[in-house]
């Protein structure tokens, strides 16, 4: 017998425990197939499975009355508790899902998530210390369902639409630069960066391609990079060692500058915003721990400190 047939006949076996132990209780078929809610038919049934199943009878049958036999002493003396046993695991089940405890999965972008979410996990945690939170950090877009996480922050991605998707922030790409590098006559258009050292992610299609608006009209430029990476840490940290112009997104490049390690180039020209969703399976209804998660964040990011971070200088 395969995994799934022992389940079955398992379940199957429970059944009928559960339907002669209603049988007993309630002094008749008729009686227990009411508060069973089905037929008598099907309780008589159940109950003649479970005597073939075990291979004796458990019930002395009379136009009058049912009488245990000792076989079915026995059994019923182990069964009776079952159905309080199935409704306290249930009522366990709903405890667990109103409850604001347990383990919360998360995904998140690595560098989105390496500079945000270290201050907001401690400040939910403050708020919900029985909610422990599973973070992980990936460049690539996690599958909720099939690897188990129960809600993710991603970027400019269309969700399926089994997936609630919530808007979470708008986040802007500055370009920066060391004092260093730029001496007394930084670049004051976006056309002057085709004549600067500048740095390239190529994780990005059209890494080169640069378009900034400014008073609704556009400036495009193609940088010729003199250094290319696929990881915004390293191009940050070459910009800091004065390795060329990076366009950063601004919640990695915001403490540089606001220190004078970086300085922002052309604030008078913007780079398009990207939008950050929070996304999550349709669950009905949400277990508390999620929901916890998923309202602290959305408030979160919508506090006044996080405007700089997101690109609001």
């Amino acid at each position: 017998m395969n995994g799934i047939d022992a389940s079955h006949a398992a379940t199957q076996q429970l059944q009928w425990a559960m339907s002669f132990a209603a049988v007993v209780e309630h002094g008749s078929f008729t009686r227990a197939a009411d508060a069973l809610g089905v037929s008598t038919a099907l309780v008589s049934r159940q109950v003649g499975q479970l005597e073939a199943l075990l291979g004796t009878p458990l019930l002395y049958r009379t136009t009058r009355r049912l009488n245990l036999t000792e076989a079915g002493q026995v059994y019923f003396a182990h069964c009776r508790n079952w159905p309080q046993w199935v409704g306290a695991a249930a009522q366990a089940v709903r405890e667990l899902r109103d409850e604001v405890a347990g383990t919360v999965r998360m995904t998140v972008p690595t560098s989105f998530g390496s500079a945000f979410m270290a201050q907001a996990l401690l400040a939910f945690r403050a708020r919900y210390p029985q909610v422990s939170v599973e973070l992980d950090l990936s460049r690539e877009p996690r599958d909720l369902e099939a690897d188990g996480f129960d809600l993710a922050i991603r970027s400019n991605l269309a969700a399926p639409e089994r997936l609630v998707s919530r808007p979470l922030s708008l986040v802007r790409d500055w370009v920066v630069a060391s004092p260093a590098l730029l001496g007394n006559a930084p670049p004051q258009t976006p056309a002057e960066l085709a004549d600067w050292p500048c740095l390239a992610n190529q994780f990005f299609r059209d890494a080169t391609h640069w378009v900034f608006s400014r008073d609704e009209l556009p400036y495009a430029v193609d940088i010729v990079p003199v250094l290319q990476s696929n990881n915004f840490d390293m191009l940050r940290n070459l910009a800091l060692a004065g390795g060329g112009i990076a366009r950063l997104p601004s919640y990695l490049a915001a403490a540089d500058v606001e220190a004078g390690r970086l300085v922002l180039l052309l604030p008078d020209y913007r780079l398009p915003a990207l939008p950050f969703y929070l996304v999550y399976p349709q669950r009905l209804p949400q277990p508390a721990k999620v929901r916890a998660v998923i309202d602290f964040l959305l408030d979160w990011f919508a506090r006044p400190q996080q405007a700089v971070l997101l690109g609001q200088p």
